[in-house]
């Protein structure tokens, strides 16, 4: 990645739910996101990047505690309000001589390995170019159980634009050639990058996510096999937790 490349870590807070315990929802939701997102991706050993968190609907409710957030987090960081400010300028201070951009997306309840921003920054820009992690861990932190974890293609990517495409939402989708990420493989050049690289986490929350207590077989991969017990804190810490996270943060 060269001097006129931006790499950006998109996180985001922009669907809607319909329920009668909504800020409690946001409240347990912006824990989760704060005691494990957030806390990888300032556990980066390589710090060489924006952290571009997009609002949208309720959440916009909690802009002043998400901010708080990234402000005690040390690292730069933009704010985009959905329908109301543009990507160009949310990160109008960071554009000068900028040719190239990587996003990087993580989902606000996963986890990042300290080492992932250099891995991704070792690969040099090609066009359509995705980086893409597929073999790494699922959690679950209420129960501090870990597991080994497959996905083909995991919403966690790192997508490679030209600057211009990249400011303009329609040139993007244009340019991926895809709506949803299980599909990236059909129009981006694909890298496969290390293992055991990612979390997925397991919460009072999750709309998909599960972990399951059986061994499973996902297509030739044995994807789901149990990490034993004297062995998780150890992993925990290379993305910037520990096994007392949820405890000691989490039901506070």
């Amino acid at each position: 990645m060269n001097k006129r490349t931006i790499h950006i870590i998109g996180n985001e807070f922009t669907r809607d739910f319909y329920r009668e315990d909504l800020n409690a929802w946001w409240t347990y939701r912006l824990g989760i996101y704060e005691n494990y997102c957030l806390a990888s991706i300032k556990n980066q050993t390589n710090k060489n990047f924006v952290l571009f968190m997009m609002l949208k609907g309720y959440s916009t409710n909690f802009k002043d505690k998400i901010e708080q957030m990234l402000i005690d987090s040390k690292l730069k960081y933009v704010i985009q309000i959905i329908g109301e400010t543009s990507i160009e300028e949310a990160l109008k201070q960071y554009l000068d001589n900028i040719d190239v951009v990587y996003h990087t997306r993580i989902d606000s309840d996963d986890m990042f390995h300290y080492d992932v921003v250099n891995e991704i920054q070792s690969y040099e820009y090609e066009e359509r170019r995705a980086l893409l992690f597929s073999k790494g861990y699922c959690y679950d932190c209420r129960r501090n159980k870990l597991q080994h974890y497959y996905m083909p293609a995991p919403p966690f990517s790192t997508i490679m634009y030209p600057i211009e495409t990249y400011l303009d939402e329609e040139k993007q989708d244009e340019y991926k050639g895809f709506k949803s990420h299980d599909a990236i493989g059909s129009t981006m050049k694909l890298i496969r990058l290390s293992e055991n690289k990612f979390i997925v986490n397991v919460h009072d929350t999750n709309r998909i996510t599960i972990y399951h207590d059986d061994r499973t077989i996902f297509k030739g991969h044995e994807s789901e096999t149990e990490i034993p017990a004297d062995q998780v804190d150890n992993i925990l810490n290379d993305f910037g937790i520990s096994s007392m996270t949820y405890k000691l943060k989490m039901q506070q």
